[in-house]
C-alpha cells in the first residue's frame, strides 16, 4: 500500500506548473499507477474510425459504457458516448450505428424515468466522473445528450419519452444552480460540470424545452467571472487549480452568448495558444479531453483563420496522445477510455458552421 501511495504522488507531481496558480493536489488520487500508459501513435493526423468502432464495442448490453468496455455503465459517459454517435452521424433512427445510438438514448431515458423528483439526481452516488466534476454531471450531460438526440429524430414514441426525459433534466439543472450562477460545488474541477450544466440547458432550450432565461443569464455570468481582467489572471479556486478548466468553460459560455469579442474570452483564446496552459494539469486526463472539446466549439463558431490555426493544432496533439489501438485514455484523474474516446471523438467531429450569404 505504502509503494502504491508513493508512485501514485510522483505521478501527479509531474508535469510545468502553470504561471496561473499553484496546483493543489488532486484530492482523489489517479489510477495511471494500475494502467501503465500505453504507446502513443505516430499519425500525423488522428485515426477516427478504429476509436469508434472501440465506442461501439464497448457499449453494454443495456445500451450504456463504463469507464472500460465491460465494465458497470454510468450516465455521464453514456451521455458523452452518446453525442460522439451523434455528432458523427449515428442517431437513433439512421446511420451506421444507430442500433447504438438507440440503445444509448433508451439506457439515459430510463435512469432519468427512474428519478422524476426535481431536486434528484439521475445516478447513484459514486462514479468516477461525479468523483472528479461533481455529483450533478450525469444529469447535465444527460441533458445535453437528450436535447441533441431530439433535435435528430422525427415523432415517435422514442422522441415523446425523449423530450418528457429532457424537461425532467431541465428542472434538475435549475433548482441545483447556485446563487452565483454555478451548478456545482463538489467534485475535482467543478467548473467544467457548470459548464456542462449551460450546455444541457442551450440544447434543451434548441428543441422547444422550458428552460428559464435567468437561469442562462446567471450562468453566463459566473462563467465570465473566472476572467480578472486586472490581474489578466483566471480564477482557479473551482478548476482544481488549472486555468485551463476555467477559460475552457468561459470560452465555450462566450461563444454561446455571442461575446467571443469580450474580455474573458479573448484571454482565453490568447492563452490557447500556449503549450503549457494548454497542457493543464501537466498530463492528459479527461479534464483536458473536454476542455478541449469545450473550446474547439468556440473556435468553430469564430471561424476564419483562427480556427484554421486551432484545429490543425488540436488534431495534431490528439494524433500524438492516441493509443496504439486508436482510443484516448486519461493520465490523470478521469482515465476512462470511454469518457475519453467519446470527448475526442467529438472535438475531430466538430466544424464551424456555414452561414449562408444573403439572398
Amino acid at each position: 500500500m505504502l509503494i502504491r501511495t508513493f508512485v501514485v504522488a510522483v505521478v501527479f507531481s509531474m508535469g510545468p506548473v502553470l504561471a496561473e496558480s499553484r496546483r493543489p493536489a488532486p484530492a482523489h488520487g489517479s489510477s495511471q499507477a494500475e494502467y501503465p500508459p500505453e504507446p502513443r501513435s505516430t499519425r500525423a493526423e488522428p485515426d477516427e474510425a478504429r476509436p469508434l468502432q472501440w465506442l461501439v464495442r464497448a457499449q453494454n448490453e443495456e445500451g450504456g459504457w463504463g469507464s472500460e468496455a465491460n465494465t458497470p455503465a454510468d450516465v455521464a459517459t453514456t451521455s458523452l458516448s452518446g453525442i460522439a454517435l451523434l455528432r458523427l452521424g449515428h442517431t437513433p433512427s439512421s446511420g451506421e450505428y444507430r442500433a447504438s445510438a438507440r440503445k444509448a438514448l433508451l439506457f439515459v431515458i430510463r435512469a432519468v424515468e427512474r428519478a422524476p423528483g426535481p431536486d434528484q439526481f439521475i445516478e447513484p452516488e459514486g462514479t468516477l466522473p461525479q468523483r472528479k466534476l461533481g455529483r450533478g454531471i450525469d444529469t447535465f450531460l444527460a441533458s445535453q445528450f437528450l436535447g441533441e438526440a431530439v433535435k435528430s429524430m422525427g415523432a415517435g414514441e422514442d422522441r415523446r419519452r425523449a423530450s418528457g426525459a429532457l424537461e425532467r433534466c431541465v428542472l434538475k439543472i435549475q433548482a441545483a444552480q447556485q446563487m452565483d450562477g454555478s451548478f456545482s460545488k463538489d467534485g475535482w474541477a467543478p467548473v467544467l460540470s457548470s459548464a456542462f450544466a449551460s450546455n444541457g440547458l442551450y440544447a434543451a432550450k434548441d428543441v422547444g424545452a422550458r428552460v428559464e432565461p435567468k437561469s442562462l443569464a446567471k450562468s453566463e455570468q459566473y462563467m465570465m467571472k473566472g476572467y480578472d481582467s486586472k490581474s489578466k489572471q483566471f480564477r482557479t479556486d473551482d478548476s482544481a487549480g488549472v486555468a485551463l478548466y476555467r477559460a475552457a468553460g468561459a470560452l465555450g459560455s462566450a461563444a454561446r452568448s455571442g461575446k467571443l469579442n469580450d474580455a474573458p474570452a479573448l484571454a482565453a483564446r490568447e492563452r490557447l495558444t500556449d503549450e503549457a496552459f494548454i497542457r493543464g494539469f501537466g498530463s492528459y486526463g479527461g479534464e483536458e479531453h473536454v476542455s478541449y472539446m469545450l473550446s474547439t466549439e468556440a473556435f468553430a463558431k469564430a471561424g476564419g483563420d483562427e480556427w484554421a490555426k486551432w484545429s490543425k493544432s488540436i488534431r495534431s496533439r490528439l494524433a500524438a496522445i492516441q493509443r496504439e489501438n486508436g482510443t484516448w485514455r486519461g493520465d490523470h484523474c478521469i482515465t476512462s477510455t470511454s469518457f475519453c474516446t467519446a470527448a475526442s471523438l467529438i472535438t475531430l467531429a466538430i466544424r464551424p458552421v456555414k452561414v449562408s450569404p444573403p439572398a
